[in-house]
């Protein structure tokens, strides 16, 4: 008896949270009356039409800026999951003077949020001359003090003895680092995937930093509305879902691996 109320109640609440998804999705083939119209769960008709002028840029290009978003979150994701996972590898097998110090200001950087440095970032990319461009959207977000801290965890896990008979042999700090990576790969995939998620997610930055051919995809969604009424409601929500598709696409194809990341973690 406990087992079925516990399931009914966990039934219950995983309908809550689907229903929006479920509103936004049957809102794809909808009229705007309907869709201002809330209880009006289910459309009168299905038609294609919303992705139809989504997919053949007759609102926005929205296949360039889903590119552009791909690109851009895949580029940073691998390159902070590099960065980070040598970092971390570093902190957590090596002792050097001031490596207390330099770990604490990884950890102080998850504390400062992304608005105090804005201006500081805007002023950088600049300088470099990278306003406008898509490494203005990569670059920031290669080095993450929670990263840093997620792979010295890892790290911590991993026998000294393996890094002492490497050393033996003669292999070089990068080299054992690499020689790792297998044993870690759920871990990698873990946060190569949370990262790709929050950079695709990432509004600040693209707004402060991209210019208009560069846009990414949250930010470019923002064209869809507008007060004239012009493009249909429905097309913006043909947008909305084909952006979270992609990210739970990618989500349960590394599902497994992650789960498994993240279940050795808090074991240990």
């Amino acid at each position: 008896m406990i087992r079925f109320f516990s399931f009914a109640f966990l039934c219950f609440f995983a309908l809550v949270c689907l229903y929006p998804f479920a509103w936004m999705f049957f809102s794809t083939f909808k009229t705007n009356r309907e869709i201002y119209q809330p209880t009006t769960f289910f459309p009168q008709s299905y038609e294609w039409d919303a992705f139809y002028l989504l997919l053949t840029g007759q609102t926005i290009p929205f296949v360039e800026y889903f590119l552009n978003s791909l690109m851009f979150s895949g580029m940073q994701s691998f390159l902070a999951t590099v960065v980070c996972s040598a970092a971390g590898f570093v902190f957590a097998k090596y002792s050097f003077r001031w490596s207390g110090f330099l770990f604490g200001i990884a950890i102080l950087v998850i504390l400062i949020p992304k608005q105090a440095m804005a201006v500081p970032l805007f002023d950088w990319m600049l300088w470099l001359g990278l306003k406008g461009s898509g490494w203005s959207m990569v670059l920031p977000g290669i080095a993450s003090g929670l990263g840093i801290v997620f792979f010295r965890q890892v790290f911590l896990k991993i026998p000294d003895d393996l890094i002492d008979l490497a050393k033996v042999e003669g292999y070089s700090t990068a080299k054992i680092c690499w020689l790792l990576y297998p044993l870690i790969l759920p871990a990698l995939m873990t946060y190569g995937l949370l990262h790709f998620i929050l950079s695709w997610q990432e509004h600040l930055i693209p707004l402060l930093l991209l210019d208009d051919n560069n846009l990414t995809l949250p930010i470019a969604l923002s064209k869809l509305r507008d007060v004239s009424h012009r493009i249909p409601e429905s097309v913006g929500m043909a947008a909305a879902v084909l952006s979270i598709l992609s990210t739970v696409l990618i989500f349960g194809i590394c599902f497994r691996k992650m789960k498994t990341a993240l279940t050795n973690l808090s074991l240990n």
